[in-house]
């Protein structure tokens, strides 16, 4: 063992050896060619590099954190690899010719013979520096391309539809208003289209704000409240056609107690009041709804907003606008909803949106999550009495029901959703595939088990043979469940994963600065401690009332659901003294 020792370390004198040592980190073949003061020297700005990285991951790991998306900071990430390219490929010829030097040998005069095998060692050193840079250097630009999607001025996930066209707006559902009840399940969903008197609204009891809140101050009132929404905008088909949101959730947390809630917002709300400086161009009452109020389905005002009427709308103008618009428009229309205004002193600070193929990738990139599912939840085709559909369920949907369409445009059920299936224990099912490979059948057991983004999504988006109001509250559960899965300790190794997951995915107006924030506010607050409020059509004390038609009553029983919506929450088991981040002053430690 000693004598193959005392070999290596002669090998690693020699020129080869010593450049291979400055490869694995500068100055060391110096040091080992014979000239140990010079190595130090040379390994002066590695050192401090890697001492300045150390030290601020002992001390200031938050900053950290914020940096990786800073985008500024990125870049400069960039021009220190192109020198420390530069310096890594000097620090390595230059240990080669210290080493040559100092093994020199008085030499005859005679011909000059190429060493080959030095040539092709010395290449290779080269080549796997100008590698390991490049990687980083690609990392980088990934990185950074995929945090610049998250703020952008229009989403990645965006579609074609151009600034100047129109997108139909209908006044119904038919997903919503012919829903497949199934009386053996015990559970028939609530009416979704039952009007009752709407009254009228006084102007003046409207909010007047017009400019939307800046998201930067979201700390600035001690609380945060963020409108969380799922869209299936750039999935394919129809789903191209503008924003589409699906999903409405506002966030709402005190950020000195870590009291948290999740406020379901339904899409299908018709007659949502508006703020003055919007309704004032609903004057008139029309389909069913008062003046001053939005007249179709809360949904649609997205796409009112961004594309159909943006002069009605006084902020964001100009171009390329239209999908801040749509999402800020939604903003200001459920904040007049909730009482999250302005005026109130606690406005929505901002959003955060996220596609259906996000939430895959983000789930995923978490490992899955692990899911209490409270009872049955499955889906599969239905249709009248003739139709292919009938052979699965007949029930009077109009048109025939398909089944559960997946996401993805390629016709194809994802493998993994496939092979999860058979490793649940039977707790998910696949019942039915299509020949095109774009619908399924399903069934999710209720009970305790774990699934991957697919089966996620697909629990947390079915709603044909339930509610809106039931996919909410599943909805709800799924991100509870990520939030229990996600520990922000734990995650750390899968930031990489995480970002790249949702570069093309994710959409928000948050600034990405206070992700150390964040992440001490979420670290001691557990799915489980949230609180879920959904502002649903019902009869028990926590609906807003019998119809999803707004009127005065369900919107103040709306606003005090919301204002009352963290008095049963517990605090956070840590505070903004032990760095959870109150105030917006603390941050992310581990």
């Amino acid at each position: 063992m000693q004598k193959y020792l005392l070999a290596i370390g002669a090998w690693l004198r020699k020129p080869m050896g010593a450049a291979v040592l400055s490869f694995i980190f500068p100055g060391l073949g110096q040091a080992t060619g014979g000239q140990p003061r010079r190595g130090g020297i040379v390994a002066i700005p590695a050192l401090a590099v890697l001492g300045a990285f150390l030290l601020i991951l002992i001390i200031a790991r938050g900053s950290l954190l914020n940096s990786a998306f800073d985008q500024s900071w990125l870049t400069s990430l960039l021009i220190l690899d192109l020198v420390a390219f530069v310096y890594h490929i000097w620090a390595v010829a230059d240990a080669y010719l210290v080493a040559a030097k100092s093994q020199a040998k008085p030499r005859r005069r005679g011909p000059t013979t190429v060493k080959w095998a030095s040539v092709f060692g010395i290449a290779l050193i080269v080549s796997s520096t100008i590698v390991v840079h490049g990687a980083f250097a690609s990392v980088d630009m990934n990185w950074q391309n995929d945090v610049s999607c998250w703020t952008a001025l229009t989403p990645c996930f965006g579609n074609t539809t151009a600034a100047n066209e129109t997108i139909p707006i209908t006044s119904d559902d038919p997903g919503d208003q012919n829903i497949a009840t199934d009386p053996a399940s015990g559970s028939v969903p609530p009416d979704s289209t039952a009007s009752t008197a709407v009254g009228t609204f006084d102007p003046s009891s409207l909010p007047s704000f017009t400019v939307p809140t800046d998201a930067k101050n979201w700390a600035a009132d001690g609380q945060l409240n963020v409108l969380l929404v799922g869209v299936d905008s750039g999935s394919g088909g129809s789903r191209n056609a503008g924003l589409r949101p699906d999903t409405m959730m506002v966030l709402h947390e005190d950020i000195k107690t870590g009291r948290a809630a999740l406020i379901s917002v339904p899409r299908n709300l018709y007659c949502v009041p508006l703020p003055q400086a919007i309704a004032q161009h609903y004057a008139k009452a029309q389909n069913g709804c008062p003046a001053y109020t939005w007249p179709y389905m809360l949904n649609w005002l997205a796409n009112d907003a961004g594309w159909n009427h943006p002069g009605y709308y006084p902020f964001d103008q100009g171009a390329g606008m239209q999908y801040t618009r749509a999402v800020d428009a939604t903003v200001q229309a459920i904040e007049t909803l909730t009482g999250l205004t302005p005026s109130s002193g606690h406005p929505i600070d901002g959003f955060v949106v996220i596609n259906l193929m996000g939430l895959v990738n983000l789930i995923d990139a978490l490992g899955g999550i692990d899911i209490n599912v409270p009872t049955q939840t499955y889906d599969k085709p239905c249709g009248l009495k003739g139709t292919w559909q009938a052979a699965y369920r007949v029930c009077s949907l109009t048109p025939p029901h398909d089944g559960y369409g997946l996401p993805e445009a390629d016709g194809k059920v994802p493998q993994k959703m496939i092979d999860d299936a058979k490793n649940s224990n039977g707790m998910q099912t696949i019942t039915y595939m299509s020949k095109n490979g774009y619908d399924i059948g399903f069934n999710i057991k209720a009970g305790k088990q774990h699934m991957d983004g697919d089966w996620a999504l697909a629990y947390a988006r079915t709603r044909i043979y339930t509610s809106d109001y039931d996919r909410n509250k599943r909805q709800q559960l799924v991100l509870k469940s990520i939030r229990s899965t996600l520990d922000p300790c734990t995650v750390l190794p899968r930031v990489g994963n995480l970002v790249s997951s949702l570069g093309s995915a994710f959409w928000t107006n948050m600034p990405l600065g206070d992700v150390d924030k964040w992440a001490g506010m979420a670290k001691y607050i557990t799915g489980d401690s949230v609180q879920s409020i959904e502002l649903a059509p019902g009869t028990g004390s926590g609906s807003i009332g019998p119809s999803i038609y707004i009127n005065t009553a369900s919107w103040a029983k709306a606003q005090s659901l919301v204002a009352h919506s963290l008095d049963k929450a517990p605090a956070a088991t840590a505070t903004a003294t032990d760095g959870s981040g109150g105030g917006g002053g603390g941050g992310f430690s581990c």
